[in-house]
């Protein structure tokens, strides 16, 4: 029996056993991709391919699946001159076509949208660059030319495989990579960070379908990466060649641009909000792309929206207790559960204020409240405690007097369970997102209609319109924006 069951052994382990040290896991890795030479080699990388973009917390329910936006791309990158530049067509969910070319050279960036160029964001930059250091072909060269950064980590199991892995550890390019036992095929990288809705969100990305790009290089044609178990890409490339002529005309950026662009930083600006008060005892915090709305009542102060993140909520109660030297917050109103305008929730709750949302996004909003958060950690992942959340399920009447808020449910083709916050005395209607402008834009028709519309059937005056988002705006201009 031992004669039989040796060389199965054996053969199994031909096939399956991984070399112990996480160096040579990289080594086998780069030798499957085309081997050291060849990447080394690499100096250019030209891809064509199409994405289907998810938009994970934009859904029309907590529950719903979300929509996606689909891109086709040409994709250029100068690993030799450190700058890439990308020409897309997207097609959003509202049917709309964009051109959009991002170039990325020297530290700085461009975005020119349908022929209108502008300076890029500076951590728009950064990230550009961060992705082009940590494409797999760059990836393993620099772990195997930094080895100390480089170590073992438990293997895992993967769509029905053993993966073994390592940990390359260098600052912002720290991943997790995981690589196919039979191949020696790098097949996954995971991160880990800090998420305002998620808590500790991982990031997966798979590699597959690995074909000839050049030079005896193979390059995945296919990416997905998903998202704490949902899938966020799915990218598939038609075409992947490397070391192809790349003019230098596709990096440039005007002067005119060049002169007004920041560097690249992956560090976010100082957020700074601003109280601007649009009626006795109602202010707007703002500052950035999103606004909060601030009621003074009295005994009590009253906020309707806690958006983006942590960072952006601890600046606005930092703004309120400077401005409000110890009067409370009474409680938070959440509009919707889109995470752009729910990012902020997990930080009131963990200072144990209460909660109003509409009942449907109850369990999403507890849910925030109960994520693992080790990244970051906060007062609920060391002392993990229920919330305290109101539902309203068509309206609730927030206070008394001049000074009283009533929240609605508003009916719209945005998303289920929205709420907007009335303000009877000023006259005034919070929402988000059905309206939202910009000069020199004015009012949707279609999310004006539905606002009117919400009007009428509550019978409600309101003078102007203030929103999670844009300018405040006269009913009146809601009103001809709703008029075929």
């Amino acid at each position: 029996m031992i004669a039989v069951v040796l060389p199965l052994i054996i053969l199994t382990g031909i096939a399956q056993t991984p070399s112990r040290m996480p160096r040579d896991l990289v080594a086998r890795a780069v030798a499957a991709m085309g081997g050291e030479p060849a990447l080394r080699g690499l100096r250019s990388l030209t891809l064509t391919g199409y994405t289907a973009t998810f938009g994970l917390g934009q859904e029309e329910t907590p529950a719903s699946p979300a929509r996606a936006t689909l891109t086709i791309a040409n994709q250029f990158t100068d690993y030799a001159g450190n700058r890439q530049a990308t020409a897309t067509e997207v097609r959003n969910v509202a049917g709309a076509v964009n051109k959009v070319r991002r170039v990325t050279v020297g530290g700085i960036g461009m975005l020119e949208t349908n022929g209108v160029p502008a300076p890029d964001n500076p951590a728009a930059v950064a990230n550009t660059e961060r992705g082009m250091r940590r494409a797999l072909e760059r990836l393993l060269i620099a772990a195997l030319d930094n080895p100390a950064a480089v170590r073992a980590r438990p293997a895992r199991t993967w769509r029905g495989e053993t993966l073994d892995g390592v940990r390359y550890a260098s600052g912002p390019d720290t991943l997790d990579v995981y690589f196919d036992r039979r191949s020696g095929l790098p097949v996954l990288t995971q991160t880990i960070t800090d998420d305002p809705i998620l808590g500790d969100r991982r990031t997966l990305t798979a590699f597959t379908r690995w074909q000839d790009a050049g030079d005896g290089m193979l390059y995945p044609r296919q990416h997905d990466t998903e998202v704490n178990g949902r899938l966020q890409t799915h990218a598939v490339f038609t075409a992947a060649a490397g070391n192809r002529v790349v003019p230098d005309s596709l990096f440039l950026i005007p002067d005119s641009i060049t002169a007004r662009a920041q560097r690249s930083n992956p560090t976010p600006p100082p957020i700074v909000v601003t109280l601007v008060e649009l009626a006795p005892n109602v202010w707007r915090a703002e500052g950035g792309s999103h606004h909060t709305l601030v009621v003074d009542q009295g005994a009590r102060l009253v906020i309707v929206e806690a958006p983006q993140s942590a960072l952006r909520m601890e600046a606005v109660l930092d703004t309120l207790r400077a401005r409000f030297a110890g009067k409370p917050i009474g409680l938070v109103i959440n509009t919707h559960h889109h995470w752009d305008h729910a990012g902020g929730l997990r930080t009131v709750m963990a200072a144990g204020l209460p909660v109003v949302t509409h009942a449907r996004n109850a369990g999403f909003v507890r849910a925030i409240a109960a994520a693992p958060k080790t990244v970051r950690p906060d007062s609920l992942s060391r002392r993990p405690r229920r919330p305290t959340v109101t539902t309203v399920e068509d309206s609730l009447v927030v206070g008394t007097g001049d000074r009283r808020i009533v929240v609605y449910r508003f009916p719209t083709a945005h998303v289920e369970g929205m709420l907007t916050a009335y303000m009877p005395a000023a006259r005034i209607l919070f929402q988000s997102d059905v309206v939202s402008v910009t000069p020199p834009a004015t009012p949707s028709a279609a999310g004006s209609a539905e606002l009117l519309k919400f009007g009428r059937a509550r019978s409600i005056t309101v003078d102007r319109v203030a929103g999670g988002h844009g300018v405040v705006l006269p009913w009146a201009e809601v009103e001809r924006a709703a008029t075929p």
